[in-house]
């Protein structure tokens, strides 16, 4: 009899500590539910909320480092509708659009980067893509369905 109450009390603990582990788990679980939820919630509001003009401040006009530059050092690139020509633009992403423009036709990621005279290695080819993909996002060059980049009409 001895045994059992042995057994009963040992299978006891084990449930206890399960119980334990599974609370814990369970409160990791309904936090991260609460942070994913606090996410949606600021992209949802950052979505509905209209693009901001552009800085009307001449000066900013030729700088490498535009006046739309955030707090963190990353660069926001106008949509082209926003500002009159490509002096808005920072320097490196103005030699990308200048080299495409030049070429007059639709280029791939690495002769681009050949013609504007940076590195092709894999690395900085993937970083130029990178500012090519954001041009053609904000209409300042065209994305192929091939995945090369042409000046627009």
């Amino acid at each position: 009899m001895s045994s059992l109450l042995e057994r009963i009390a040992a299978r006891r603990t084990e449930l206890a500590e399960q119980a334990q582990h599974l609370t814990k788990q369970l409160t990791d679980v309904q936090h991260e539910l609460d942070r994913v939820s606090v996410a949606e919630q600021v992209i949802t509001q950052m979505l509905a909320e209209p693009e901001p003009e552009p800085d009307p401040d001449p000066e900013a006009v030729g700088r490498d480092v535009p006046a739309s530059a955030t707090a963190t050092g990353s660069v926001i690139i106008p949509y082209r509708h926003q500002v009159s020509g490509a002096d808005g633009l920072p320097a490196d992403y103005r030699l990308l659009l200048q080299t495409v423009t030049d070429a007059g036709k639709a280029l791939i990621c690495k002769h681009i980067c050949q013609a504007a005279g940076l590195s092709t290695e894999s690395g900085q080819v993937e970083g130029t893509r990178a500012k090519l993909n954001r041009l053609a996002e904000r209409g300042w060059l065209r994305k192929m369905p091939n995945g090369s980049f042409a000046p627009t009409s």
